[in-house]
């Protein structure tokens, strides 16, 4: 099937991905490492339409639609599974590591999406390697910030910026704060973090309309809290949403450092119901509950990322 010339700046212009990307009600979530589908509408009230989840393998980032993937052999992908299209990428120009950390986010100002793959050289110093999809190339930046280690491996994209969370060396396994990137500015900052105790090693990014921090205070846990950041514009400051409760067995892998659990408001839900999902389980909170509602066991399960369809066609 063909498409006008007009038909297709009119799709692809900016004004009608973000229009697009507002009124559409189709969400998904990506589960990576397993193959196959499941139907994931029978966890959810009949209100809240989430569609299926396709299994797919490596996530860095989604943005307005767009996936982009990373391999073990070093292949990137940028793909839109709504129109089953896909990208690869040209080579990393300064290869990959096991240490490498990454990012994926839409520059809104340039209608530009971008892509980080950022590299430990030594001493706690970085080379950034930034992918545009407008020019389809990379370029290097040697001596980024300095003094801090990323934690986690792929960033958080919310509100044009990535957001990682910070150590001060590998072997401090505590997070110290977040810092983050400006997606159309490309120039990094840092964001402290809300004051909820001494031990502050279990903080762990989270997602929804605004950035999100997931709390827990000990490491076999049956709870955690849930806090929001707001940007006003001339302030940020973190506010304490609620706090959920779990069984045990869900609060070990809370509790521990080197898990990354994915969360996110669920965007058709008027009760701003929580899906989390965690090694082997997925599990939804009610809003005005604050109580497990929904859960379902899943094999084999890593972290995952949410997305909208989306017709967007920049590939």
């Amino acid at each position: 099937m063909s498409v006008s010339k007009s038909w297709h700046q009119l799709i692809s212009s900016p004004d009608f991905v973000n229009t697009h990307l507002k009124v559409n009600s189709i969400h998904r979530v990506l589960f990576p490492g397993i193959n196959g589908d499941f139907n994931f509408s029978s966890l959810l009230p009949s209100t809240v339409q989430m569609g299926s989840i396709a299994l797919i393998s490596s996530v860095v980032g989604t943005a307005t639609g767009l996936i982009c993937l990373y391999n073990y052999k070093g292949e990137i992908y940028i793909w839109n599974p709504t129109i089953s299209k896909s990208k690869k990428l040209l080579n990393l120009p300064w290869g990959s590591s096991f240490y490498m950390k990454y990012g994926f986010g839409y520059d809104e100002s340039r209608d530009d999406y971008k892509a980080l793959f950022i590299d430990d050289e030594s001493d706690l110093t970085y080379v950034v390697n930034i992918y545009s999809l407008r020019t389809d190339s990379w370029k290097t930046l040697h001596d980024q910030f300095k003094d801090v280690f990323l934690i986690n491996l792929p960033a958080k994209f919310v509100n044009g910026k990535l957001y990682w969370t910070a150590s001060t060396s590998f072997c401090d396994i505590n997070v110290r704060k977040i810092i983050s990137f400006d997606v159309a500015a490309e120039t990094w900052g840092s964001l402290e973090l809300p004051i909820c105790g001494e031990d502050n090693s279990n903080f762990k990014l989270a997602v929804g309309s605004d950035l999100s921090l997931i709390y827990t205070a000990k490491l076999v846990a049956t709870s955690s809290d849930f806090w929001i950041l707001k940007n006003s514009g001339l302030h940020v400051s973190w506010t304490k949403r609620f706090t959920i409760e779990y069984p045990q067995n869900v609060g070990i892998y809370m509790g521990s450092p080197t898990t990354y659990p994915f969360s996110t408001h669920l965007r058709h839900s008027t009760k701003g119901d929580i899906l989390l999902s965690l090694p082997g389980v997925i599990q939804i909170f009610g809003g005005s509950t604050r109580k497990l509602e929904h859960t379902v066991d899943v094999v084999g399960c890593d972290p995952v990322e949410f997305y909208a369809e989306s017709i967007v066609n920049p590939l």
